[in-house]
């Protein structure tokens, strides 16, 4: 919700202060700006870092000053000043001209834009709360589900995240991290947690993917509603027929956010119009984001990209052949750059580069599975090509017949027939998981065509229709979320839920992080749990907790006010609040999540111990699995509440 809101703020400030003059609706706002500040972002983490200075201050300073240029342009900026200052004094006598006039207070909150217009942009922010609401909740449905949470490699995600803040790119080898620093930036930004950031991110490409479909097919089709809404939704929440691994449908992919940037990427490339910028500004724009993508994922950048191009080059407009070679020309800059930061990584730790090629092209966390489909994935791609083959058929007559421009929308039809070749290709250097999860987000395109070449030839009967095209987007929604509830509910009651400790862990550590002032309290838990605990706080484990901790508490008591035996004996010092977590026994036996539940009388023995000695303890938080005790050794000296009020 806090992201939601702040990109709408942001839209609603471009559109009163600065692009108030053109027509910007939010699908192109949020593909246009993801496209050209998106990648910036990934870049900036990726040079602060390299320099020690990253934070989230330096990075949001930084942008902000690329926007100012980008804003006023460099040859403008030494008149920016005087420029600003016309602008605020103009504003300033219109103004109080307006409150003069008794204007009501909607005239000076409103847009600069007709009401057909207002109307317009309201029906679309209708459509993207639409899609981003079913997105959201079709994705959230699979928590029950949910078996990457607190696995090993959401651990070994969470370290890699927090380790950005310790101003450190690559650690443990060399390896594409930029979906982990760009996880890392969004929980600064919206402020939360690397654990919660984390969790959510799977989420959060999801949302992305389906608005960016919704604009991919109403730029490069004649069909600007039904079709590109038609796309979100099949993607959302078509499991039967997409190959998707439900399993693991929470998880994050570093493959999904590269395929965010190369989705606005393929469309300028097919229609550099849109972008409304000359060539330098087109070519440096196409450098920064091929180069994000190679710092997220090798394997988008190679195996996806330079065959679209390829195709792109082919079935372009003659128009766009100069700015195709130009975008071209942009990625074999950016293959050096990256070929020039890898290698010099990999000199520098001593790996071997051709490796770590081979292994960024491959990924053992991602793999398909998927016994949920209606038919055979074999015979489903038989479907989808069938179906590509007559809507290739139609563009080609609509491109020769009505001398109509389908030219961007063959291009993704025969690069659809192309991933789903090369997914069956059985080569070392080529992972065939990968190919297939990307048919995920290729599919959707191909079925928002399908649907807008049927529109473009029922067009004598859709054009006499107008009125009522909302409402028919209405009940295309409708139609759609029944479909897939009806016809998908026998395959996702076969799914078996998993234990709710991770989830539960993870929410009490988000609400002890907002609580508590870092590093004045300490956790006592398992080891599974430590790595959530780096630059949050100090952690103690229950080893350490039943053996040593009363000793400790027993001098710290004795010498609270011997400053001078404090500082000699720092091993005594105990942090100002304790918190220690007791799991409950579960009924379910396949936890993730091994806790010992055996020690569990040890530690209430401990804790009444305690007790017994004048120590305030408390509940600090309570569920059906968790149960989490307060220490005050200081009371009033650990909470944010506390300290400020």
């Amino acid at each position: 919700m806090r992201l939601c809101l702040m990109i709408l703020f942001l839209f609603y400030m471009n559109r009163k202060f600065i692009s108030y003059s053109k027509s910007v609706n939010y699908f192109d706002f949020i593909a246009k700006q993801w496209f050209k500040y998106g990648s910036l972002i990934v870049l900036l983490i990726f040079g602060l870092i390299q320099l020690g200075i990253y934070n989230l201050l330096n990075v949001v300073a930084i942008l902000v000053g690329v926007i100012f240029i980008d804003y006023f342009g460099i040859k403008k900026i030494p008149q920016s000043i005087n420029i600003i200052s016309q602008k605020v004094k103009r504003n300033i006598f219109e103004l109080i001209r307006n409150i003069e006039l008794k204007k009501p207070i909607s005239f000076f909150v409103s847009t600069r834009s007709n009401p057909e217009e207002r109307n317009k942009r309201l029906w679309y922010l209708f459509l993207l709360s639409t899609l981003g609401v079913v997105a959201f909740y079709s994705r959230y449905i699979f928590y029950q589900f949910d078996m990457f949470s607190l696995s090993g490699s959401w651990i070994s995600d969470l370290e890699r995240i927090i380790d950005f803040d310790s101003q450190h790119w690559f650690t443990n080898g060399i390896a594409p991290v930029g979906e982990l620093a760009i996880i890392n930036f969004y929980g600064k930004f919206v402020s939360v947690s690397p654990e919660v950031a984390l969790q959510s991110m799977g989420i959060l490409e999801a949302v992305l993917l389906s608005i960016l479909l919704f604009w991919v097919i109403n730029k490069i089709s004649y069909s600007k509603i039904i079709a590109p809404l038609a796309a979100g939704l099949f993607y959302s929440v078509s499991y039967t027929i997409m190959p998707v691994n439900i399993t693991y449908i929470l998880q994050h992919q570093a493959l999904f956010l590269a395929i965010s940037f190369a989705l606005p990427a393929m469309v300028i490339y097919l229609k550099p119009g849109i972008m409304h910028s000359n060539n330098t500004n087109c070519f440096i724009n196409y450098i920064l984001v091929f180069t994000a993508i190679g710092l997220i994922d090798i394997f988008t950048l190679i195996v996806l990209m330079l065959p679209f191009l390829l195709i792109g080059l082919i079935t372009s407009s003659v128009k766009s052949k100069m700015m195709n070679l130009t975008v071209i020309g942009a990625y074999a800059i950016a293959l050096i750059v990256l070929f020039i930061i890898y290698g010099t990584a990999s000199n520098h730790f001593g790996d071997d580069f051709e490796l770590f090629l081979h292994s960024s092209l491959m990924s053992v966390s991602a793999y398909t599975y998927f016994s949920h489909l209606i038919v055979s994935y074999e015979q489903l791609m038989i479907y989808y090509q069938y179906l590509s083959y007559i809507a290739m058929i139609c563009c080609l007559l609509f491109m020769i017949f009505k001398n109509e421009k389908w030219n961007a929308a063959l291009c993704f039809l025969l690069y659809f027939n192309f991933l789903v070749v090369l997914s069956e290709i059985n080569h070392n250097w080529i992972d065939t998981d990968l190919v297939k999860l990307s048919l995920g987000v290729f599919i959707p395109v191909l079925l928002g065509i399908s649907v807008a070449v049927v529109i473009r030839v029922a067009y004598f009967i859709y054009a006499k229709i107008e009125v009522v095209k909302p409402v028919f987007a209405v009940f295309l929604i409708a139609g759609v979320l029944y479909s897939a509830i009806h016809y998908q509910g026998k395959e996702y009651k076969k799914l078996h839920k998993t234990d709710n400790i991770p989830r539960d862990i993870i929410n009490v550590y988000e609400k002890i992080t907002a609580s508590y002032y870092p590093f004045s309290y300490a956790v006592v838990n398992d080891y599974t749990t430590q790595s959530i605990s780096i630059n949050k706080h100090f952690f103690i484990h229950y080893t350490d907790f039943t053996e040593n901790y009363l000793k400790r508490d027993s001098i710290y008591s004795k010498n609270k006010k011997n400053k001078k035996f404090l500082k000699k004996n720092p091993e005594y010092v105990l942090p100002k609040s304790v918190l220690v977590f007791i799991y409950k026994k579960g009924d379910d036996k396949n936890n993730r999540i091994i806790v010992n539940c055996e020690i569990t009388p040890l530690i209430l023995s401990k804790l009444e111990t305690l007790k017994k000695r004048g120590r305030k303890i408390s509940v600090f938080y309570e569920s059906d699995l968790i149960k989490v005790f307060e220490i005050e050794n200081n009371p009033g000296q650990s909470k944010t509440d506390d300290l400020i009020f």
